[in-house]
């Protein structure tokens, strides 16, 4: 009879131990991005825009106030699959602007893809029984052996570049990949439909073996060009007659009444002139009440059509939730959701004109973004926007869901980056990070799991001694604990390093070097170690 219950054991046990190889106790993993989206842009930050489900993934999530990514698309992006600093990870600038900086073209950390110095997650979890899929933009490499494919993606259907119409993109100039091959876009389709129709299919097609799968959401929206159906543009008509400046008002105050940020944080004034994403413009920042009628009208019309950009790509969230219900794997999946950066600072057509008309505004024949009166709104709390080693391009809204969390809603303020997502992710799918990989020597992750934090068994990821840097476009940044130091060319900053405590500060508005000369002289030491450790080769700002 003994004998008999030992056997019972050891079957159960195999069973057990089969049922976690084969991956059906393991959850799936859901990385959803939204492109130049600001840290006000959803609702759950303060934005007036409807994000119904973004915001039940907070509701019953955690969201997360002390998210940092890189400057811009690409070098974020690296980070976020590599879990290691861009500059390591090949993309230590724009892939499409290294030519621009004669000193960083041909060296290691600047090749414009991902190099053999890290390995993508998808990769790993690919290795550990994971489907792995990417449906949107990819920018980290055009050719095959760079493509979403070589990086272990077995179905894609990825941008490779930067940008695209969102309805009627030149595939010969922005190239589309379709698992192991180049593809033509379903002309008059728009973009986050596409995206969201190849996803559920990517789910639906591998159902039957119960393996979990990865899903990166890589959404091209709201990056510009700004466009969307027009029944979502209409939503937002007359909503932005406000104006950016009253907009911005708004939200900041908003985004204070739901503990986003401190209510003794206080808005600071706009800068004279407009920023742009290379360089600063000797244009001057014109206040709403100083344009026209006709101006005021062409202006809220841009904005109407980012709001819209951002409401279909949450309802194509929904229509991703809605599917995983109905399959019963919505409770078993962890959602993440974040921004590659800041607010796009591009204006494109400023005024409509004959090839750009007022009527044609958010439409395929339109080429229109938004600028910097209304990146200043999307940012909100935050100074500046994409491009800049401010707060305004490295701030990011993040939402996390885990697997059979039902209450949550709760803000999480330690500091957390984007390169903590892929250990995450490794960690939650039972794999280890090799030393090695396909013979190359890997550079080891820089980021941490957020498993801890996550499970209530830690108050924080990275202690205070923890650093992060940032460097683009000769704009730089460093952060250690509460400080924060900041390099930004005058007018928006003094072109050396200043001072920042960002708990009570986040607005950078207050330079502390002269008050505390001993920590400034501490994090002056700590950006030359980043500058050596991560082979950051400066260069002047364009």
């Amino acid at each position: 009879m003994k004998n008999n219950y030992f056997i019972l054991f050891v079957l159960c046990c195999l069973f057990l131990f089969a049922k976690r190889r084969d991956g059906t106790k393991r959850p799936n993993i859901i990385l959803i991005v939204a492109d130049d989206l600001g840290y006000s842009d959803v609702g759950c930050f303060g934005s007036e825009v409807a994000t119904p489900n973004i915001d039940a993934l907070a509701k019953q999530g955690q969201i997360f106030t002390g998210f940092y990514t890189a400057a811009a698309c690409s070098p974020s992006r690296a980070m976020l699959l590599t879990g290691t600093d861009n500059h390591i990870a090949g993309l230590g600038n724009m892939a499409e602007h290294v030519t621009y900086f004669p000193q960083q073209v041909g060296q290691p950390g600047y090749e414009g893809y991902l190099n053999n110095s890290v390995v993508c997650i998808a990769q790993l979890l690919k290795d550990n029984g994971y489907h792995t899929y990417i449906a949107g933009k990819w920018h980290l490499g055009l050719t095959p052996e760079q493509s979403p494919a070589a990086k272990g993606f077995e179905r894609s259907f990825a941008l490779l570049d930067a940008y695209a119409n969102h309805f009627f993109p030149d595939t010969r100039t922005n190239p589309f990949w379709e698992d192991q091959h180049y593809a033509e876009y379903p002309n008059g389709q728009y973009s986050s439909n596409v995206y969201t129709d190849k996803m559920i299919s990517f789910i639906k097609q591998d159902r039957a073996d119960k393996k979990p799968f990865f899903l990166y959401a890589a959404y091209t929206a709201p990056h510009w060009p700004l466009q969307a159906p027009p029944s979502f543009i209409k939503k937002y008509s007359g909503k932005y007659d406000i104006g950016y400046d009253s907009l911005r008002s708004l939200r900041f105050h908003a985004s204070q009444a739901k503990g986003i940020v401190a209510t003794n944080v206080q808005l600071p004034p706009l800068p004279a002139v407009k920023g742009e994403l290379y360089e600063i413009a000797d244009r001057p920042l014109l206040p709403w009440r100083s344009l026209s009628k006709e101006e005021q009208r062409i202006e809220a019309r841009k904005m109407e059509i980012y709001a819209g950009m951002i409401d279909n790509m949450d309802y194509n969230i929904g229509r991703l939730i809605r599917y995983l219900k109905e399959i019963n794997e919505y409770n078993n999946t962890l959602f993440v959701f974040l921004s590659d950066n800041g607010p796009d600072v591009f204006e494109g057509n400023v005024t409509p004109d004959k090839m750009n008309p007022y009527s044609y505004m958010g439409t395929a024949n339109s080429f229109i973004a938004y600028g910097p009166q209304w990146a200043h709104a999307s940012s909100a709390v935050n100074s500046f926007y994409k491009g800049y080693s401010a707060e305004g391009g490295i701030h990011s809204p993040m939402i996390i869901k885990m697997p059979f969390q039902e209450k949550g809603n709760s803000i999480i303020t330690a500091f957390t980056t984007i390169m903590d997502l892929a250990p995450t992710f490794l960690d939650i799918a039972g794999g280890t990070y090799p030393s090695s990989y396909n013979g190359n020597r890997l550079a080891p992750y820089k980021g941490a799991s957020l498993l801890p934090l996550l499970n209530k068994k830690s108050a924080y990821v990275h202690d205070s001694n923890y650093v992060m840097g940032w460097e683009l476009f000769g704009r730089c940044a460093l952060r250690k604990g509460k400080w924060k130091i900041t390099k930004i060319e005058p007018p928006f900053g003094k072109g050396t390093f200043e001072l920042f405590d960002i708990e009570k500060d986040p607005t950078e508005s207050h330079d502390l070097a002269n008050l505390y000369p001993d920590t400034y002289k501490e994090m002056l030491d700590a950006w030359k170690r980043y500058v050596k450790d991560n082979g950051v080769i400066m260069a002047e700002h364009l």
